[in-house]
């Protein structure tokens, strides 16, 4: 009952009076995206955060077990944590996140780690590099939910993006919140990345590449003005009516990219790639 006063206890509130069964067919999902992931030619999986609702020991041990035919599988695998995920100091503390999917956070530049697992680099073949940072944290304020990349981490992305490691490379960089909205515009202060200005700055100069997230319930992508890399919004695999992923493609140091839709039984692919909106303005 510790884990329960506080802002979890809003949280659960909110989950029993209508958000939980926007989630009840969650762990079906996940096997079906498994199933659909591990049917095709699949190099790299990303999960861009939220795996749980209130980051509960119990909620932390089935989102293990259900990814298990992910982790399992010859991809590769790489995590970030949502604000979900570290929903309360406690949480942060006791180190449940990383305690969970110990194993997974595993880094090809370890001396560029900064914040304890952050920035996870990974190198994958000769074409294709991921950094994946940490922008969850916890928001005491029940109605707060924003989030903001370090600045430590920030300095080590940019560090990371002149290795001759990633150099050449078509970068993914990934994390929890969206920089901007489907239409460009930033997200609010109380719910969007804080400091989504300063990221996309750190990102700006990266002419092959792509921001990958979450957080927004919306799949989306979108470029803006003066942004090298085009920003993709997964929004959610498993909540009901806005089911939704993308599928990558990098071939010559170009990228083709086509949404996943959920059909009630199953995950397919869109027909065709799915074109980029070009955003008139760049967040404040």
């Amino acid at each position: 009952m510790r884990d329960w006063p506080g802002k979890r206890l809003a949280g659960g509130v909110n989950f029993l009076r209508g958000r939980g069964r926007r989630f009840e067919r969650a762990l079906e999902k996940i096997e079906r995206l498994a199933e659909f992931a591990n049917s095709g030619d699949v190099d790299l999986v990303v999960f861009s955060g939220d795996f749980t609702a209130m980051g509960t020991r119990a909620e932390f041990a089935a989102a293990r077990a259900a990814i298990h035919p992910f982790v399992t599988s010859p991809a590769e695998f790489i995590c970030v944590a949502g604000n979900h995920d570290l929903y309360t100091r406690r949480v942060v503390r006791e180190r449940r996140f990383e305690k969970t999917f110990d194993g997974l956070l595993g880094t090809d530049l370890p001396d560029y780690r900064v914040d304890g697992a952050w920035p996870t680099v990974r190198t994958l073949g000769n074409d294709v590099a991921v950094i994946a940072l940490n922008s969850a944290k916890p928001n005491p304020v029940p109605w707060r939910s924003s989030g903001r990349v370090p600045g430590p981490q920030l300095e080590a992305l940019r560090a990371i993006l002149g290795r001759p490691e990633v150099e050449g490379r078509f970068v993914f960089i990934v994390t929890h919140y969206a920089p901007c909205l489907a239409d460009g515009r930033p997200d609010t202060p109380l719910h969007g990345l804080e400091n989504a200005a300063e990221l996309l700055q750190a990102c700006a100069g990266t002419e092959r590449g792509a921001i990958l997230c979450g957080h927004v319930h919306e799949t989306f992508r979108v470029r803006l003005p003066d942004v090298g890399p085009e920003i993709f919004c997964a929004g959610s695999a498993t909540m009901h009516e806005l089911e939704g992923f993308w599928m990558y493609d990098v071939n010559g140091g170009s990228l083709s990219a086509r949404r996943g839709r959920w059909t009630g039984g199953g995950y397919q692919l869109a027909s065709a790639e799915t074109s980029s909106p070009c955003a008139a303005g760049a967040p404040e």
